[in-house]
């Protein structure tokens, strides 16, 4: 896993989650190891983004509402365990990467497709994808 790439692409997610939110007149807040809500997010986007692999489930769960129904929890490096707290993974997935100074790739037939296989995941990394690490979005 290449923690710096992983850092950056969380990092953007959360000024995405945070635009979505404020949008939505739900400010969130920004601290060195975690984007947050403390009120629960529009459908779909996570009450917190984990910024950085350290972080403390406890930290975290401290910090957004676990009283309304529904609270989720983007872990941006895979690394929380936050079953004891009454959350399940919904699911795990990975982040890619594609460096901008590759050329770009033959124009496919179908310009975005899902990936939900190894193999498909494969020919991502053949197009100049990169996988850079796993991550897990956990709901309570």
């Amino acid at each position: 896993m290449d923690d710096e790439l992983v850092r950056i692409a969380a990092h953007n997610n959360a000024l995405w989650c945070d635009a979505i939110c404020r949008s939505h007149g739900i400010a969130g807040e920004f601290e060195a190891t975690a984007w947050t809500s403390a009120h629960r997010t529009p459908p779909l986007y996570p009450d917190a983004v984990t910024l950085g692999p350290q972080v403390a489930a406890g930290d975290i769960l401290a910090r957004i509402d676990r009283e309304t129904p529904g609270a989720s929890i983007k872990d941006s490096f895979a690394r929380l365990d936050l079953a004891d707290a009454g959350f399940r993974v919904l699911f795990e997935a990975q982040w890619i990467f594609r460096p901008a100074d590759r050329p770009p790739p033959a124009a496919p037939e179908q310009p975005w497709s899902r990936v939900n296989s190894p193999e498909d995941l494969a020919a991502a990394v053949r197009h100049g994808c990169l996988p850079i690490g796993g991550l897990k979005i956990w709901l309570a």
